[in-house]
């Protein structure tokens, strides 16, 4: 009885073994070979990425066995080494249930278009090695699905939005809130900012006070060194600005990991509403960078409710800067009449500007 129950351990262990085997979990990954030339560019539903050599390597990698089906409908078994799409995109703030379709581009100018009924009921992956050989350049791969989806040299992918997400993506921004003046109503939270204790402004909080609305689409922040990164709204909203940091303004939170971390913070976009992080800009320069909503007038207001209507033919001569004693935000309009505008277009403790429907 002994014997047997050692040789049913045995089985037992080789059946779960084998089990594993083809869910994935314990397969050895195999040495990559990409070229350093290789390179993924995924563009579209207000994302812009370029991943180098360096960028497709450095991603979490799954090896893991699956189906493809051929043009002549016999079904072939393969193992596959990638990354996700999916949790690519889901880092960048979007998710793939909003995106309507993928247009794999290979560099020889071949296309594939796949509609999101392709991958409803599947992952969608980035090959970087199959059958434990590595690839020269990526490819596409979506499990059980037939082989024309799995494009070979994969040198860009572009998303294409539902229309909901397409319709939120085309929304102009309408008003400018200037954060260090906004800020300045609000009560801030004292956070741990590795190993430094500093104080925290929550953009729930400010988007409650400040915006004309929650954000619902994929937030875009973007910093002094040209960092773009966006972000899904329910993180972006979880998450803080501090002021207090030498990377200031930081956008972080006390759980998230220094990767996901904005420092120098400059703007910020979310649907309607974008958030100025500095102290000095010219008004232009700063309507062209968010993309605000062109207006025959442009509400000012102060901190105290003071509101002044300028136009738009004043704006190219409009600065935002500090106060030189007090250290507030006020604007001003050199060089452009506004004796007929009460205090001659000047405003002091400006916290937001608004375009006039």
């Amino acid at each position: 009885m002994r014997r047997r129950g050692k040789i049913a351990l045995v089985f037992l262990l080789s059946l779960a073994v084998t089990c594993l085997l083809w869910s994935g979990v314990v397969l050895a990954q195999p040495s990559l070979s990409l070229r350093e030339d290789a390179r993924l560019e995924i563009v579209g539903a207000g994302l812009d990425l370029v991943l180098d050599q360096q960028s497709l390597l450095s991603r979490p990698l799954e090896t893991f066995k699956c189906r493809h089906i051929s043009s002549s409908g016999e079904v072939y078994e393969a193992e596959v080494t990638g990354f996700s799409l999916g949790s690519l995109l889901a880092e960048n703030g979007l998710d793939l249930a909003q995106i309507a379709s993928l247009s794999f581009a290979a560099s020889d100018g071949y296309v594939m278009a796949v509609p999101a009924e392709i991958w409803a009921d599947q992952a969608v992956y980035i090959m970087l090695a199959r059958d434990g050989e590595g690839l020269e350049y990526p490819r596409s791969c979506i499990p059980e699905q037939r082989s024309m989806y799995w494009v070979k040299n994969l040198t860009k992918i572009e998303l294409v939005p539902t229309e909901e997400l397409a319709l939120q993506l085309q929304v102009s921004v309408k008003r400018i809130s200037f954060f260090r003046e906004a800020v300045q109503e609000m009560e801030p939270v004292e956070l741990n900012n590795r190993g430094e204790l500093v104080s925290a402004y929550g953009l729930q909080d400010y988007f409650q006070k400040f915006a004309l609305a929650l954000p619902e689409a994929p937030v875009t922040m973007a910093a002094l060194d040209g960092l773009e990164k966006t972000e899904k709204p329910e993180i972006f909203l979880s998450s803080y600005v501090t002021l207090d940091s030498e990377a200031a303004p930081l956008y972080f939170s006390e759980e998230m990991n220094l990767g996901m971390r904005v420092k120098q913070l400059d703007v910020v976009i979310a649907g309607e509403d974008a958030i100025y992080f500095g102290s000095q800009a010219s008004l232009e320069e700063l309507f062209a960078r968010v993309g605000m909503r062109e207006a025959a007038n442009y509400l000012f207001t102060a901190s105290d409710g003071f509101q002044v209507r300028i136009p738009a033919e004043a704006i190219p001569y409009g600065e935002v800067y500090p106060d030189e004693k007090g250290g507030y935000l006020r604007v001003r309009f050199e060089g452009f009449d506004l004796s007929g505008v009460q205090g001659g277009g000047k405003v002091k403790y400006v916290i937001a500007v608004e375009a006039e429907e």
